[in-house]
């Protein structure tokens, strides 16, 4: 590392070098971080104070792990979250195998009607199991702080560039703030980083354990 190189600086070298890894533009990792271009922008260039929901928002649309940020600001590396459940996984047991239930037969056997009139695909999904493992994945993401896209990844069901080329609905506050002619523009600005700050917090105590 460049010894004259600022801390901020270093950030955004980083930054650029995950931006590429993740296969992403600027506006994505913008949006996954819950903050404006210009916000964003302020962010790499090293401008201001960095908020603790600024650096979360980092972290979450970056895939690296919660303190990451504040690692490289004092000089360390962050941590993405595929190598950081590389390790917990190299430490943990692997979970037994659920018993064999006599009512399903062998793997040749036909699934039951029940299962063909839920109305699930050619794959033969319950719908009704289905829907009990989502509840389930987020129930544990209520209590361990993470979303449900944290552990589809995690568990290698999907890429972290799938994850982010999913459509996702615009937000309607954002999308009437942007689009107010009288509003100016630092003035703007700074209703949208405020309201986006407050979104953040707000999910963020909502994954908080009861």
């Amino acid at each position: 590392m460049d010894e004259r190189e600022t801390p901020r600086r270093r950030l955004a070298r980083l930054m650029t070098e995950r931006r590429d890894e993740l296969g992403l533009y600027w506006n994505d990792v913008a949006e996954r971080a819950g903050l404006t271009k210009e916000g964003l922008r302020s962010v790499r260039g090293g401008a201001g104070t960095m908020r603790p929901p600024t650096k979360r928002g980092i972290e979450a649309a970056l895939r690296w792990a919660r303190g990451s940020v504040d690692r490289i600001l004092e000089g360390g590396a962050p941590v993405a979250l595929e190598e950081e459940t590389a390790a917990r996984a190299a430490v943990s047991p692997a979970p037994p195998a659920p018993p064999a239930d006599p009512a399903a037969g062998s793997p040749s056997a036909p699934r039951n009607a029940a299962s063909g009139a839920s109305g699930a695909s050619g794959a033969g999904i319950d719908a009704a199991v289905l829907r009990s493992q989502l509840g389930a994945l987020s129930e544990a993401g209520r209590r361990t702080g993470r979303t449900l896209g944290d552990m589809l990844v995690e568990g290698g069901y999907v890429s972290p560039l799938e994850l982010a080329l999913t459509p996702r609905r615009p937000d309607p506050v954002v999308e009437e703030l942007e689009g107010d002619p009288d509003l100016p523009d630092e003035v703007k600005q700074r209703m949208l980083e405020g309201y986006r700050a407050l979104r953040q917090e707000i999910a963020e105590s909502l994954r908080k354990p009861d």
